[in-house]
């Protein structure tokens, strides 16, 4: 695109005329994936072209965050754009609808369809988990999350992939088949389904119908991909492409929890240790190619709904945004699973690519949110946000990746414990006042950690005092 065209596109998508006139926003949520894909560098043999590919036609903010590393108070923080020390919302348990900090606060879908947008969606976009073939029926009782429905948001769609109330499309092959021989809920292996009867394949395909469809209206069109939260199941064609013999480790340093308080060593050791069950049964290879396998099937899914954009009529005037709702331990620092205060649970893939607004190929490395997506998106379709948001607008950095960022990432476990990452540092302080911090210009995998380091007390009290100005 000529760059004085661009120009004015860029400025008509900032400020539209008219609500015909706004660009459409395709929202893609991927569930549990952490840096091993290809454009940030996290697994050297992650196969992830398609959204490699979304990276190079727009920004990659290589630094983003999660407001918390699960999945539930994750979501609720970015689709309402408030942290969870904003909401109280902390748990997966904890549905939102029932939060009074939320009662006169609109999600995002809620916000677009409320300002003349078409809305709809498919898959996980608020919390939902098929739980085993219990938490799979729909609001069975006992079921953990409302099975398939989670914490869905009906009234926000205009229409909705499989239903109105069901967030999730039922998956051929559910939790429970044991196929690792080591767990039954957290597994993973090759299942003898095509792509268009899981869970993805059928989310993907309902996304390239509607990019088919003619709309009167600017359309915001939400696609949750499930994979790869467990169980990493995936057709065994993806496994193929990760043989066992040759799946690379991940970088894993013997004895990294020594210099970590006692509140961390305890929640990488507590009920369902699946770090401990996959070492005593010698698995950290095959646990690392189930994810890897998982991994390059979202991507192919992602690829799916990527094509049906390029082919549509709207292609030019849709911004796609991607992102994960946290990160993912594969056996660092003795965890597999999420929920950590440490980099590989909280930094997630976050590409934003808009028309007229982004130089295609940028990189920015300024510490990010994803409760700064709600701002973001306000900005790009030039409509008035929420004024109580926590976040800020990325428009600045999609405009200048380089250009300057002073609010760290802020991530909160369970209410108490707390981590802010700025472009150098990590620094934690937990619930009972024990801290970590991390230098990422000398240890990007946080080994050493330097909170006792006299020759960093001044960087950890300016940090302190940054964490504490965001919780006021």
């Amino acid at each position: 695109m000529p760059v004085r065209a661009g120009l004015i596109l860029g400025l008509a998508m900032l400020f539209p005329a008219t609500a015909a006139e706004r660009p459409n926003v395709l929202f893609i949520a991927v569930d549990d994936l952490n840096d091993w894909v290809g454009c940030l560098g996290g697994h050297p043999q992650a196969k992830t072209p398609n959204i490699d590919s979304l990276a190079q036609n727009g920004v990659l903010f290589a630094n983003a965050h999660c407001a918390a590393p699960l999945c539930n108070p994750s979501r609720t923080a970015l689709l309402f754009g408030k942290r969870p020390t904003t909401t109280g919302v902390v748990g997966n348990n904890d549905d939102w609808r029932t939060f009074e900090s939320l009662k006169r606060s609109e999600s995002i879908p809620q916000w677009f369809r409320q300002n003349g947008y078409y809305t709809a969606a498919a898959g996980k976009i608020f919390h939902a988990n098929h739980g085993g073939w219990r938490g799979a029926l729909n609001r069975e009782e006992g079921a953990p999350y409302a099975g398939r429905s989670g914490f869905g948001q009906p009234e926000a769609w205009d229409e909705r992939f499989p239903a109105k109330t069901i967030q999730l499309p039922m998956a051929p092959v559910l939790i429970d088949t044991h196929r690792n021989g080591i767990n039954h809920h957290w597994d993973w292996g090759p299942i003898d389904f095509k792509a268009d009867v899981t869970e993805d394949g059928q989310t993907s395909r309902w996304a390239v119908r509607q990019l088919r469809e003619q709309h009167d209206k600017p359309f915001f069109l939400a696609v949750g991909i499930y994979r790869p939260h467990d169980p990493q199941y995936a057709p065994s064609e993806y496994f193929d492409e990760h043989p066992l013999a040759s799946v690379e480790l991940p970088r894993i340093l013997s004895g990294d929890l020594d210099d970590v308080p006692a509140v961390a060593k305890h929640y990488t050791q507590a009920r369902n240790n699946y770090e401990a069950m996959i070492r005593k049964h010698n698995a950290l290879q095959s646990a690392t190619r189930g994810y890897l396998s998982a991994v390059t099937f979202a991507d192919a899914m992602i690829g799916r709904i990527l094509r049906g954009l390029e082919a549509s009529p709207y292609r030019d005037s849709t911004i796609v945004l991607l992102f994960s709702d946290h990160g993912y331990h594969i056996g660092e620092k003795e965890k597999y699973h999420k929920s950590t205060l440490w980099e590989e649970s909280t930094r997630v893939p976050l590409i934003i690519a808009a028309p007229g607004v982004t130089e295609a190929g940028g990189v920015s490395q300024r510490p990010v949110s994803l409760i700064d997506l709600y701002p973001t998106l306000a900005d790009l379709t030039g409509l008035d946000a929420p004024a109580d948001l926590d976040g800020e607008s990325l428009v600045p950095l999609l405009r200048n990746p380089d250009g300057p960022r002073e609010t760290p990432a802020l991530t909160t476990r369970q209410g108490r414990h707390h981590a802010i990452r700025t472009r150098r540092w990590r620094y934690i302080r937990y619930g009972d006042g024990s801290e970590e911090l991390y230098d990422h210009a000398d240890d990007p995998m946080e080994w050493s950690n330097l909170a006792a380091d006299p020759a960093h007390l001044e960087a950890k009290r300016q940090l302190s005092e940054k964490l504490d100005r965001m919780l006021e």
